[in-house]
């Protein structure tokens, strides 16, 4: 959750300097800041529906999109070297407006978004529109100011070689919501004291456990339980799980027409419900097809790093985008269970999201405590 930051504290932090993963940078400079790029004329007020963020490490720029459009975009430095970002989909899994880093030396990270444990991260750091970072994502810091104020955990975060943008898309097999049957009340059936008595055990019970937690780790809670339901179909285990709060809920077999062809990787977001409340309407931002784009990621890092002439044209090496159509073809070839299917619809709200890729479980995607992760190299 976003921290209250007092003018002193601000201050304070602008003088920390620029801090990405790395032991010892330099200052952030008044000039960084002018490569934040609002897009104001488009902008509303306040971001609509769900966020879907953007970071495309070809043109080391990073795109937030709400439910309907563009609002913000950044020009951002990523890994360099041996310490490439990773490529995937990946969610917010922790939020600290002040951040040292416990990899580099206590390197300062202000307005720092986790989006994994090994330690890659969005944050306030020192941009020069090329890779420079040791892996994470290094934002202007009036950028980084702005982002962690609209985001919340669990926002999503799609990494690429390209530039890839949410659209609409329908198709019969997303899923619509279903109203879930009322969970019976434990003392409907009773009456007089025994009622009373029952709702002041559970009330009892309640804050006996919120007293051994601290409110630092109930408003965490809060927050996840606020999260919609994720959804991940893996080709590769062959398997569809879900997720709610950061914890695993059910796994179900899921059976794939034509398995020995390529799905892609497609993150389907839920933007907005239908007026009746019984639709609901649905974008895609599909990643690169092939295993070939996420490693001609790591090499145009190098490549830019070394400055502006060295950069391939831009489809020198890229594998081809996936369009629309990919991503529905890709959904025409995956068979859930109907119970699974089921029990999802029941449980969806806007802001749910369908994963559906090539990829399995992976080092950075926990048993616990992470959103799904997906790698893409």
């Amino acid at each position: 959750m976003a921290r209250v930051v007092s003018a002193a504290g601000l201050a304070a932090v602008l003088l920390l300097g620029a801090l990405a993963c790395a032991p010892a940078e330099a200052r952030v400079r008044a000039k960084d800041n002018k490569r934040y790029e609002p897009a104001s004329a488009i902008r509303p007020t306040h971001p609509q529906g769900p966020l879907q963020i953007v970071v495309s490490i070809g043109s080391q720029r990073l795109m937030v999109y709400d439910r309907d459009r563009l609002i913000e975009t950044s020009t951002i430095s990523t890994g360099v070297g041996g310490y490439p970002t990773p490529t995937g989909v990946f969610s917010v899994i922790d939020k600290e407006a002040t951040h040292y880093s416990n990899i580099y030396r206590g390197a300062s990270m202000p307005f720092m978004q986790r989006l994994t444990m090994s330690g890659v991260a969005l944050h306030s750091g020192q941009v020069t529109g090329r890779p420079a970072s040791h892996g994470c994502i290094r934002l202007p810091h009036a950028f980084a100011i702005r982002l962690f104020a609209i985001t919340r955990l669990g926002a999503r975060v799609m990494i690429a070689s390209g530039e890839p943008a949410p659209v609409a898309i329908e198709h019969p097999r997303l899923f619509r919501p279903m109203r879930a049957p009322t969970e019976a009340d434990p003392a409907a059936d009773l009456s007089g004291p025994a009622k009373v008595a029952v709702a002041s055990a559970l009330e009892l019970q309640t804050g006996a456990a919120e007293a051994r937690k601290g409110p630092g780790t109930l408003a965490r809670e809060a927050a996840l339980r606020a999260l919609p339901v994720s959804v991940f179909v893996s080709k590769a285990e062959g398997r569809v799980f879900v997720r709610h709060a950061f914890q695993p809920l059910f796994d179900a077999p899921a059976a794939f027409r034509d398995p020995e062809r390529r799905l892609g990787t497609h993150v389907y977001t839920a933007v907005d419900t239908g007026d009746d409340d019984t639709g609901m309407r649905w974008t895609v931002v599909s990643l690169s097809a092939g295993e070939r784009a996420a490693g001609d990621a790591g090499a145009a890092a190098r490549r830019l790093a070394r400055g502006p002439a060295y950069a391939a044209p831009a489809d020198a090496h890229a594998a081809s985008p996936l369009s629309p159509a990919d991503a529905r073809e890709a959904l025409d070839r995956i068979e859930l269970p109907a119970d699974a299917v089921a029990r999802i619809s029941a449980m969806l709200s806007t802001g749910a999201t369908l994963i559906v890729s090539d990829h399995g479980h992976n080092r950075e995607m926990r048993a616990k405590g992470t959103d799904f992760i997906v790698l893409t190299k």
